[in-house]
């Protein structure tokens, strides 16, 4: 599949999402992803999903206003930093991995930990135990301290995953 950039944002509407970034996940990390100097530029995926991307390479993902970074950015990141630490983390065991990547919603049964700060209907993003590596993002179905508690249920819906067509995404 190939996304056809619609246009670039202004230097505004960057400066915005740095402090969504920073509300998000604090200053240190937010300019690790995104400068000033970046460019960035949206791209229609579906009619409710835009792809921005920064220096050609898709690294959000904006879904009804909503701003939050792709599963392969994270991944860049992950090689520099521990995400099982950050803000919005839905850390799994080793026998959920094979059933998120195909594309399952996260059950609260393989969760081993979670930031208690999330919210239901928060964007969160979903890692591995071993490693950290980043499998989804997907929108909280009950807080982060319901998802270290409850023993099951349905806990992040899933939107985005390692493999799937957003991931496998190139530019035309």
């Amino acid at each position: 599949m190939e996304l056809k950039v619609k246009h670039p944002l202004s230097k505004k509407e960057v400066k915005a999402i740095i402090r969504e970034m920073a509300e998000i996940f604090g200053e240190e990390i937010a300019e690790k992803m995104l400068s000033k100097k970046d460019r960035v530029e949206v791209a229609e995926f579906d009619k409710t999903t835009e792809i921005l991307l920064v220096n050609g390479k898709p690294f959000f993902i904006r879904r009804k206003g909503l701003i939050f970074p792709l599963v392969i950015a994270l991944y860049e990141l992950s090689n520099e930093e521990d995400l099982r630490k950050w803000p919005r983390r839905v850390v799994v065991d080793e026998g959920a991995v094979p059933y998120i990547i195909n594309g399952a919603d996260v059950m609260a049964a393989g969760i081993v930990d979670a930031d208690e700060n999330i919210k239901e209907g928060d964007f969160v993003f979903v890692v591995e135990e071993q490693y950290g590596r980043p499998l989804a993002i997907g929108i909280a179905l009950m807080s982060g301290k319901a998802m270290k508690e409850k023993p099951k249920g349905k806990a992040v819906k899933n939107i985005h995953h390692a493999k799937d067509k957003i991931w496998n995404i190139t530019v035309g």
